[in-house]
């Protein structure tokens, strides 16, 4: 979670650069994590070994979508509203199983899924500021960031659902493998866009988010080796400490009572969901086995 938060924060920081540029640097370089495990374990040309190409193309192409949005979304908003507004993914993925996958979602569930967005709607309220020192309406960036970071929340349930039909016959190293190679492919096209030329310590933030990125991704994959995701999913929340700590000393945001009290409550619904699931001996390890970047 740390890495995590910090490669946001670092997609804060060059907001000046292309976003198709911060992207490529983003997924190319998070290879150097997880090639170096790879290769400890004996497993790099293994990992590329598929029968599903077409279901790899297809999460790529969704995922890159949704770390577009993210980072929209980041250098939108202060970085504790951002963080908060991703944590309606469980509520997004128990949405969406019970209309696509018709899987029993039961009243308390459903119940926890209003009360998260309910919270939503606290953090999201025009008339509330964002923060303490804002103003008392949101501007059209805010309103832009809102909705990509919802929408992106959204797009990783849809991810979580795809990544629960490939890990049937691939391994997770080969999704890792195969989103690095798709991704890094697909945006290297957009220099022909039009890249920007990068200072020396543009290059270095961005090759540090990279490796953020991929280690992070990489830590989260070991620790649902090592505990059921019931377990190691709940840590996930501690994310909000962190950027709230980097957002008040790096940007100056201090949240408002909105984005505290809201961000409380789909914290709340999101533990519920996870607690449900845990009891009812549902394992949500296949849909986080390997949680889509960002």
């Amino acid at each position: 979670m740390i890495c995590i938060v910090l490669m946001l924060t670092l997609v804060k920081l060059i907001d000046d650069v292309p976003l198709g540029e911060v992207m490529f640097f983003r997924c190319f370089f998070s290879i150097l994590p997880i090639a170096g495990l790879l290769i400890l374990r004996g497993e790099l040309t293994a990992a590329f070994r598929t029968r599903r190409f077409v279901g790899h193309v297809t999460r790529t192409c969704l995922g890159l979508t949704m770390m577009g949005l993210t980072f929209v979304s980041v250098q939108a908003l202060p970085l504790p509203e951002t963080v908060t507004l991703q944590y309606t993914q469980p509520l997004f993925v128990v949405a969406f199983s019970a209309l696509f996958l018709r899987e029993a979602v039961g009243v308390n569930r459903w119940g926890a899924v209003a009360f998260g967005f309910a919270g939503v709607l606290v953090i999201t309220w025009p008339n509330l500021s964002m923060l303490t020192s804002g103003s008392a309406e949101l501007t059209t960036r805010e309103l832009i960031g809102i909705a990509a970071a919802l929408i992106a929340a959204a797009g990783v349930a849809v991810v979580f659902l795809l990544v629960r039909g490939l890990v049937k016959t691939e391994k997770p190293t080969t999704i890792t493998a195969y989103f690095w190679l798709i991704s890094s492919s697909l945006l290297a096209l957009s220099a022909f866009g039009g890249w920007e030329p990068l200072t020396l310590e543009q290059t270095a933030l961005l090759i540090a988010c990279g490796i953020l990125g991929g280690f992070g991704q990489l830590c989260m994959a070991l620790s649902l080796q090592a505990a059921p995701a019931s377990v190691t999913a709940s840590f996930e929340y501690t994310s909000l400490l962190f950027a709230i700590g980097l957002g008040y000393f790096i940007f100056g945001d201090i949240p408002g009572i909105n984005t505290l009290f809201g961000g409380a409550m789909v914290i709340a619904a999101g533990l519920f969901i996870l607690w449900r699931e845990s009891r009812a001996g549902v394992s949500s390890t296949p849909r986080r086995k390997l949680p889509p970047a960002p």
